[in-house]
């Protein structure tokens, strides 16, 4: 994919390399300041609308040096944090290792536990399981660039809907919505963080995740989620998954829309059994 990258830009007049470094400040404007990762050079690179809304200030990151004309940009941002990619390594590695035991039977089933994960949020937060536990969690997959829109978009308005709904409800507060995307090599924090923006949501409580593609595939395995590249989109199927706080699947909605009304309900019901956490 990355050569796939670098042959576009070339294709298009463009530029294209892949560094590592802090960033030091992101002005309102975009530009951002950057030490290079062996600390001998001071840079500036312009930031996207949703890269700016992403806390990478003080973080280090990788990114896509792309230069166009005058103007330099920074795309597809992604953390390069030395603890952060360890832990994600850690559990991509445990997974893989659990993906391959359970074989063919690899879809969990009502009251299993939910897998463990180690993802990016759109604020460039690392986010596990356990960040989870003790709240009722509603969870799907998507990919923001998906053209259907009785797909991607239908399934991110019900959860904007979802969201809405929970926010009107006494004794909601705890739920947690999650968006996990199969196109990480797209979907990086910035990209999420925009496409969240776009249908309004509630950043508090509503998570979309990217990282590891191999950790992202094993994900949507255990989850029932199955996809096909074909002509140059990404075809795939559709559900959404309620878990409880414990970390136990409790209800598979199939198909990318579903009644907000009846998830939120089932959401609140679980909220009352939020005790015990799994681990």
């Amino acid at each position: 994919m990355r050569r796939v990258i670098a042959l576009f830009f070339s294709v298009v007049g463009l530029c294209a390399a892949t560094e590592t470094g802090k960033v030091v400040s992101v002005a309102a404007d975009g530009w951002a300041k950057i030490v290079h990762a062996d600390g001998s050079t001071n840079f500036v690179r312009r930031f996207s609308e949703g890269d700016r809304k992403v806390g990478w200030v003080g973080r280090t990151v990788r990114y896509e040096v792309v230069t166009e004309a005058t103007e330099t940009q920074a795309r597809g941002i992604v953390s390069a944090e030395a603890e952060e990619l360890r832990q994600a390594a850690e559990v991509t590695d445990s997974l893989r290792r659990e993906t391959a035991d359970k074989g063919r039977m690899v879809t969990r089933m009502p009251n299993e536990l939910m897998p463990n994960m180690a993802l990016w949020d759109q604020s460039g937060r690392l986010v596990m399981k356990k960040d989870f536990l003790g709240h009722p969690l509603a969870l799907n997959f998507i990919f923001t660039s998906c053209r259907s829109a009785r797909m991607c978009p239908a399934s991110s308005t019900c959860m904007k809907q979802l969201g809405d709904a929970l926010a009107k409800l006494p004794g909601a507060a705890e739920v947690r919505l999650l968006t996990i995307t199969f196109d990480p090599e797209t979907d990086t924090p910035g990209v999420l963080r925009a496409y969240a923006d776009g249908y309004g949501i509630d950043h508090a409580r509503h998570r979309f995740l990217t990282g590891d593609s191999g950790q992202i595939k094993d994900l949507m395995r255990h989850y029932g989620i199955q996809t096909l590249r074909d002509d140059g989109t990404i075809v795939h199927n559709a559900a959404l998954i309620v878990i409880s706080p414990e970390g136990r699947i409790a209800y598979r909605s199939e198909g990318p829309s579903f009644d907000a009304e009846d998830i939120s309900a089932r959401l609140l019901k679980l909220s009352g059994t939020a005790g015990t956490k799994a681990r």
